[in-house]
């Protein structure tokens, strides 16, 4: 792990465990949609916002709304990179009926510490479920197997070195498996220096590539991909939804 990549970790598990124990959730000063307005805004279910108290939703920020495609690809197994307070997994749990583990990582004690809680309300879930408290750039300590589907909602451009990153992920994919990531994408270079600031990779935009520089890093990492979805354009990026799968 380089000085930078070692600052970012720091910086952001900082953030996300500060998020943690702020009753007002993540980005309370910034003028935009979190929590459970997002949430209905990304035509999450209802009947699954309904399961757990509008207030535990304080501290959801999720890039998109993954659970029709994770549907369609209907995995058994599934890893969730930057879980956050799991909600990801708490719906696909509830969602899919052949699933049979999920295990959500993320480096922040007090987000995973949120949905542990949810774990004992839901015992017959609860089983299925693995939370693990970890820097996502030490994957490969862990010891973990192989699943069907990999998730990163909103965790991707977090990462520093994307290709070392994905060629730990082929280690975790299954021979016929799907990452996916929910994540913005460069639509025009960023000022000068931009990427070089820590807190410009903090809300996901310092680490972003352009389509160009993604397909290289893919490829880089022996992967193929499958596909790039534009969900919505706010220059200099666009919200995408990307499949990834193996050569």
């Amino acid at each position: 792990m380089n000085d930078f990549t070692e600052k970012l970790s720091f910086a952001l598990q900082e953030m996300y465990n500060r998020a943690a124990v702020c009753d007002a959730g993540l980005l309370t000063p910034v003028a935009i949609d979190r929590g459970l307005t997002l949430l209905r805004n990304l035509d999450y279910p209802a009947p699954l916002l309904d399961l757990f108290p509008q207030a535990s939703y304080e501290r959801a920020f999720p890039l998109a709304n993954p659970l029709t495609k994770i549907a369609a690809i209907a995995p058994t197994t599934i890893l969730d990179l930057g879980c956050g307070t799991a909600l990801d997994i708490f719906f696909c749990a509830h969602l899919l009926l052949d699933i049979e583990h999920l295990t959500g990582i993320d480096a922040s004690a007090g987000l995973l510490n949120e949905g542990r809680k949810r774990l004992e309300s839901f015992p017959a879930q609860a089983g299925k479920i693995n939370l693990i408290e970890s820097d996502l750039n030490f994957l490969d300590s862990l010891n973990l197997a192989s699943f069907d589907l990999i998730l990163m909602n909103g965790s991707f451009n977090l990462i520093y070195d994307k290709v070392s990153f994905l060629q730990t992920l082929s280690e975790l994919l299954a021979a016929n498996g799907t990452i996916l990531i929910y994540d913005f994408l460069l639509t025009e270079s960023l000022p000068p220096g931009f990427a070089d600031e820590i807190d410009n990779w903090l809300w996901n935009i310092g680490g972003a590539l352009d389509e160009n520089e993604l397909n290289e890093a893919i490829s880089n990492a022996g992967f193929k991909l499958i596909s790039i979805k534009e969900l919505e354009r706010i220059d200099p990026v666009a919200r995408c939804e990307i499949l990834i799968g193996k050569k």
